[in-house]
Parts: C-alpha cells; structure tokens; sequence
C-alpha cells in the first residue's frame, strides 16, 4: 500500500514501513530544485530470514553498493529479548548482498562476511568497494579500516588500508572531493565518553595515513550526522547533531551544528537547531541537505515507547533555513546508513525503538523536476 503525499512543494509516494553513522554521499550536481522534485518510497525489499526465523533486522551496519549489489554487513541486535526484559545484545559478522536491478534476485547471506563480529562504524562507498572503518563489539572499540569489495561475483575483504590514529564507534563519516573525513565518536566500550576527534584521509595519498584536524567549536559528540554539500562557495563538510556522554553517566543530546571549509582549514557555527542524533542525511541539488528522522530526546526503552522522530526536515546550506517539511507516516530507523546510486538511495535496516530494529530496507528515488517536464516537452515536440 502506498500514500501519495504533497509536502511543501515535494511530492512523495510513501509505503508504509519501517524503516546511524551515515553512509559518506558525495553531493549531486544539478539544478537546486529538491522542492519541486518527486520522491518515490518503496519498502518491498527486506532482509532474509536466518536460520529459518524471520529477521528482526540490525543496526549499525556497514552498508553501500559494490556495483549493481545492494551490501549490508554486521550490525547488531537482541535476537531473544528486548533489553528491558533481559534480552543479551549480539554483535554479527553476517554479510548479506543483493542485486537491485533484477526484480527477481534473491539475497546471498554471508555467515561469517566480516573478519570479525562488528557494528557501528562508518562507511564509505568507494568505486572500489565500501570502506569500513573502525566500529566496535561488546568489549572494545576499533581502528581497523577494511574494504568490501566484489571479484568475479565473490566477496574479498581487503586488509591494506591505514588504520585509524585511536579506536573509534558511533562517529560520522563524509566523503568530500576524495578525502575522508570522520568526527566524534567514542574509544572505549567499558568507558563509554564522546570525542571530539575530527580526522582526514587523502584517498589519492593513503599511505601517508590518517591527520587529525582541528575540531569543531563545540562540545565532544558521538551519534552525530554528517554529509557534504555546497555552501555557496566551496564544498563542505557538515556537522549536525548527537550527543555527548561521560563515563561518569552524564548524557546530553545535542541540537547544534556545524560546518567545516577544508580549503581555509576554519569551522562556523550554523544557526539553527537541528535535533537528528543518530539519523541519516543526504545532499541533494547543489544545496540542499535533507535529514531524515533522529532522536530529539531519550526516552528509556519499554512495551510503550513511542518510537524515534519520522520528521524529514531540509536544510539550505545558504540560506541556512531549516524546514519541517512533513512527519512521515512511518518510523524512519536510527543508526543506520544510506546507499546511493544515482538518483536512489536506500536506508538499511536499523533501529526504530531502543532494542528495536527493522528488517526493511527503504528505497526511495529523487525524480527532478527537469525529468517530469522533458517527458511533457517530448510529448508536445511530437504534435
């Protein structure tokens, strides 16, 4: 079932479903439209049944297209219990790939895909394959960087990448014009406190490893948002969100955000608020961000919670104008990732509920305005 929605100048075709770190998005060229754009949802696509039991889904997973295969890897979940009943989290190196294009295709499930059980890194599509960087299970936090990628229809796991200056989990990761930038996040499972670590990697110099870079003008953070898009000048990196936490137990969501000029090395303040901790973004047209979801407030997991913010706000990186555009009518899954090709996307899995997590997998297409008007255009050329 679907619902057709007009939302502030978009238009979107929604199916009901349910839907961290983000996937890095380089932005799309192309006129700045998205409020006269199309967005198509579709939430056919789930996640295989395991072991004969229907999948309850994962969050943190890595997640990113290696060619025409949609890859999802690791995660973790309460497979028995939700964790205010005694459920035990479990963290899996699971790896689980499908091709998009064939309407028929089935997933191939990979047990042990990973090198190790891992969740809560970032990703990184590449043309290569998807970078993974650092994550973390039960015990420790990570600085492993390793990719995915795909040799004649086989899943390879390549090892030669520099490894992080510190272990990192839950921190945000941005590709922007071929270097990667990563910021915030936490060291430690047993002490669990947010950094505010802001590191690059040159991909055209990787050898030369990791630099860390000035942080931001802020407090420590980890379930921050991040992407990059054009502020009028140059592209940049953006900073939304999160929390920071101590070991002591202190805990503070954020609102506040951020953007960073690599050119002049200098970080400024952005004017408004934005409460997306552990959502998605995504840029679109030459300076739009759209957010999806997040966590405005925590609220201690039960049988009643509400579930986690569907807002879909837009931000405009030059106006600095931040619009409600519409509550969607279905929950929008926390940490999770985004996967794009071309004018789709996908958020994989993730949480919807503290404990909780989604199998379904949403699609969604951006179909610009110029695409609905050069098929009326052909039409008339015709007569």
């Amino acid at each position: 079932m679907s619902k057709k929605l007009k939302i502030g100048g978009i238009i979107l075709f929604v199916g009901f479903l349910n839907i961290f770190g983000t996937t890095a998005i380089e932005p799309q060229t192309g006129a700045d439209n998205l409020g006269t754009e199309q967005v198509t949802w579709d939430n056919t696509l789930m996640l295989p049944a395991l072991g004969g039991k229907a999948n309850i889904g994962i969050a943190g997973a890595f997640s990113g297209f290696i060619g025409d295969n949609l890859v999802i890897a690791g995660g973790a979940n309460f497979p028995d219990a939700p964790p205010w009943n005694g459920g035990h989290k479990t963290w899996w190196s699971t790896l689980y790939y499908i091709n998009t294009t064939q309407p028929d295709a089935k997933w191939t499930i990979l047990p042990e895909g990973l090198p190790y059980p891992l969740a809560y890194g970032n990703s990184i599509e590449l043309a290569s394959g998807i970078l993974c960087i650092g994550g973390c299970d039960s015990a420790r936090c990570y600085r492993d960087v390793f990719q995915i990628q795909m040799e004649n229809g086989q899943i390879k796991i390549d090892t030669d990448w520099p490894a992080l200056p510190v272990p990192l989990a839950n921190a945000t990761a941005t590709l922007l014009n071929n270097k990667i930038y990563i910021a915030g996040g936490q060291e430690k499972m047993d002490e669990q406190e947010a950094t505010g670590h802001f590191f690059v990697l040159d991909l055209a110099n990787r050898r030369k490893g990791w630099k860390e870079l000035p942080s931001w003008p802020g407090v420590s953070r980890g379930y921050a948002v991040s992407t990059a898009q054009n502020d009028g000048y140059d592209t940049c990196f953006y900073l939304f969100s999160g929390r920071n936490y101590k070991a002591d137990g202190y805990i503070k969501v954020l609102t506040d955000g951020y953007v960073y000029n690599p050119r002049l090395n200098t970080w400024k303040k952005l004017k408004q608020e934005f409460p997306v901790m552990a959502g998605t973004a995504l840029a679109s047209g030459t300076n739009h961000i759209l957010l999806l979801g997040g966590v405005p407030e925590l609220i201690p997991g039960s049988d009643k919670h509400p579930g986690f913010d569907n807002t879909v706000r837009l931000y405009h990186t030059i106006t600095n104008k931040l619009t409600d555009i519409e509550t969607a009518p279905f929950p929008i899954a926390v940490t999770t990732h985004i996967a794009r090709k071309g004018t789709l996307f996908y958020v994989g899995s993730g949480e919807i509920k503290p404990g909780i997590r989604t199998p379904h997998i949403l699609k969604g297409e951006i179909i610009s305005s110029e695409k609905m008007l050069g098929t009326k255009g052909n039409k008339d050329k015709r007569k």
